[in-house]
């Protein structure tokens, strides 16, 4: 595995372990942070939204499946957790939130993969990945 792969994995496991201690925090007051209806489903869908960029760059096989199947077991075991923490909860449309924002982050990489990117953008990430495919693992 090369060493631009690894540094994706570790940053995929400090973010998830940041979302696990902000998961785990009570809330004050029992209040949600955005205070309008919906918005800690749109918190949700953002969150789950760059979970799913941080697996797509890290994994290499698969890579859509693999950083899909793993968003939405994390979300869900990140819902599962909230059962154990004062003034939070368990919602399966908190965890329909982060499903829908790992399937726009998916559909917006498959979009620019298609549709193409300006050259800047292509030479930064996924120029990076084709030299990572022909490199050593």
């Amino acid at each position: 595995m090369n060493k631009r792969r690894i540094a994706w994995i570790v940053v995929l496991v400090i973010y998830a372990s940041l979302v696990f201690a902000i998961s785990s925090m009570t809330m004050s007051g029992g209040r949600p942070l955005l205070r309008f209806q919906g918005g800690d489903k749109i918190l949700h869908f953002l969150e789950f939204g760059l979970f799913y960029l941080l697996s797509w760059k890290a994994f290499r096989r698969q890579r859509f499946m693999a950083a899909f199947l793993l968003t939405a077991f994390y979300a869900g075991s990140d819902e599962f957790h909230q059962i154990f923490v004062l003034t939070r909860e368990a919602s399966i449309l908190d965890w329909l939130a982060d499903i829908a924002g790992a399937t726009c982050a998916a559909g917006g990489i498959a979009l620019l993969l298609r549709t193409g990117l300006p050259a800047f953008l292509h030479r930064r990430i996924l120029a990076g990945d084709k030299n990572n495919e022909e490199g050593s693992e």
